[in-house]
């Protein structure tokens, strides 16, 4: 259990419960080492077998649970505890009682997929637990608890886009010219598992390794293409360490890069830059997209078909609001205002006959603006050198 964080975050959520419609927050979960719930590690900060309770309100909260969880639970000394045998009915609702919750937000959303851990089955029992009672959705409250960073949080986000940016340099100076995509992913998979880093995406796609301009652009396996004289290796990579992830794309020429591809990665920069600089609080998370999309068709460029940014925390996608354009499948996320202690990435990219010319940056909103949260890459980084 990590109790400085929980008791970070169970004041945060007690501030957005008081900030919300609702009179009550209440995670819903049970075998949480099968079926995840998102939020739980923020305000218990460990699994749970028999269906359990966190109440949040806006002063005090409860959790009702097994009793063989519940010594762990006092150990934190953050949350009132209720342990049960049978039931769990009676306890829920004299904590609900008790902060005269008649609306309750619950964890379903439809764009935020970090607010919809209320599995459909929990629901239904919900329902039966608490009949009368006013269902609503917690995105609201899940993205202050999760979005807005603590000061633990900031911490530890920044060590782990260290350790990423200092383990690709790594990578790089270990570079031959007859090095494959695939060993470059075996050099830093063997350095995460010497120091115990997790991937802050699929194991095997984490890193993702593009060498030369025949690779596929895209979220591919590593293969055994090597990097061809003045083409590019682009790594996008992230470490989960101390339960935080970090998330960074870097490039690398071979030799003397061609002047076609120093115009491109000009270009790439001027995108990203245009968007850190719409990038502040109180921006809308699709206007910061336009901006560097905007970038990029100043300078006769191609689009590219993702988000320009999303937020980073526990997850390399940590949910809220998104950095986006206006399309259908990204629903509501790109609606949302940034707001200070949050941290995006901003990522974009241009297909060229040397490779991908893909960069993104992880940067941290304050309430003065926008800082990068590591050195951005402003110049393209010789790999013979």
């Amino acid at each position: 259990m990590d109790e400085r964080l929980v008791a970070e975050k169970v004041e945060q959520a007690r501030d957005a419960v008081a900030d919300s419609d609702a009179d009550a927050w209440v995670i819903f979960c049970r075998e949480t080492d099968e079926i995840h719930e998102p939020t739980l590690p923020y305000v218990l900060g460990f699994d749970v077998v028999w269906p359990t309770a966190v109440v949040v309100g806006p002063e005090e909260s409860t959790v009702i649970l097994g009793q063989h969880d519940a010594p762990t639970a006092e150990e934190l000394g953050v949350h009132k505890v209720r342990a049960y045998d049978e039931a769990i009915q009676k306890p829920l609702r004299a904590a609900l009682s008790r902060i005269t919750a008649d609306t309750v937000a619950i964890n379903f959303d439809r764009d935020d997929n970090v607010a919809d851990g209320l599995t459909h089955g929990m629901y239904l029992r919900l329902q039966d637990l608490l009949p009368g009672r006013e269902f609503v959705g917690a995105g609201d409250i899940v993205a202050d608890v999760r979005g807005i960073k603590s000061d633990t949080e900031h911490e530890r986000i920044d060590a782990a886009a260290e350790t990423t940016l200092d383990l690709l340099h790594a990578a790089a100076d270990e570079w031959t010219p007859d090095t494959t995509e695939s060993e470059v992913a075996d050099y830093l998979h063997e350095r995460m598992r010497d120091a115990g880093y997790d991937s802050a995406w699929s194991w095997e796609y984490c890193p993702t390794v593009h060498a030369g301009g025949a690779a596929d652009v895209g979220h591919t396996l590593p293969g055994d293409r090597t990097v061809p004289e003045g083409e590019l290796l682009h790594v996008d990579f992230g470490v989960v360490q101390d339960e935080y992830a970090a998330d960074l794309q870097r490039l690398w020429v071979n030799g003397e890069p061609p002047e076609g591809l120093l115009e491109a990665f000009e270009d790439v920069r001027a995108a990203i830059e245009a968007g850190y600089d719409e990038l502040e609080p109180g921006a809308v998370g699709h206007r910061v997209d336009a901006r560097a999309r905007a970038e990029l068709v100043a300078r006769d460029r191609e689009l590219f078909d993702h988000a320009f940014g999303h937020q980073v925390g526990r997850s390399a996608h940590d949910g809220g609001t998104l950095l986006g354009p206006e399309w259908e499948r990204y629903g509501a996320s790109v609606e949302g205002e940034v707001r200070p202690g949050e941290v995006y990435t901003m990522e974009l990219g241009l297909d060229t006959e040397w490779g991908y010319v893909g960069q993104e940056e992880m940067v941290r909103v304050t309430e003065a603006g926008t800082e990068y949260v590591v050195d951005p890459q402003t110049e393209l980084w010789r790999l013979d050198e």
